[in-house]
């Protein structure tokens, strides 16, 4: 009966150990995050201390994920399990754009949707990305739609279509994120541009 025991307890020991030896130890994954990147303010919006108001904002299902997600062709896609955002996606773009709208546009007054129904902002930000990846050493893609419309949302002043691309500085996930970085801030200029040079007051 002890034979038996110690049989066993040898078998499993040895299956353990090579079952460490075959996977081989896995790295640390590594978070990243966006960085804002403040502009110079914009003349149009200098002195006119706007209330934006920001969002929705929103993902494709298949980016909005802890893994960041490339596209080494047009038709798939990979998930990186060992480089990951540092935190919600969809809640550090709008982090980020509001940290460059105000900066861009002189305001310290960017609310995120949903706002109080007891005072409109003067302008509404809608924001609908289609893609935001690319492949690492290579290029970024940041694609989508965004909207301008008045504080209460019922009247639309303007609709953009977007498509930015980086070229990232290195071939690792650092550089990678630096460029999207650069991204959002280039469609970050683009809409504080729009509502420097649009008048409120559409119903």
């Amino acid at each position: 009966m002890m034979n038996t025991r110690r049989y066993w307890l040898l078998l499993v020991l040895v299956l353990v150990q090579a079952g460490c030896s075959i996977g081989g130890p896995s790295r640390p994954s590594e978070f990243y995050v966006l960085n804002a990147e403040p502009g110079t303010p914009i003349a149009g919006a200098a002195n006119r201390q706007l209330v934006i108001g920001l969002g929705p904002v929103s993902l494709p299902d298949i980016l909005d994920r802890p893994q960041i997600v490339t596209r080494p062709d047009s038709n798939r896609i990979t998930l990186a399990e060992f480089d990951r955002w540092g935190g919600d996606l969809n809640k550090a773009l709008v982090r980020v754009l509001s940290q460059n709208l105000m900066s861009r546009l002189n305001t310290d007054r960017v609310l995120p949707y949903p706002w109080s129904s007891t005072g409109n902002p003067d302008f509404q930000v809608a924001v609908r990305f289609f893609r935001f990846d690319g492949e690492p050493g290579k290029s970024t893609r940041v694609e989508g739609v965004w909207r301008l419309l008045n504080g209460s949302g019922h009247c639309e002043y303007s609709t953009q279509r977007f498509r930015i691309e980086k070229q990232p500085a290195g071939d690792g996930y650092a550089e990678f994120v630096a460029a999207m970085s650069d991204s959002v801030a280039d469609l970050s200029q683009q809409i504080a541009e729009k509502i420097a040079t649009t008048q409120s007051g559409c119903e």
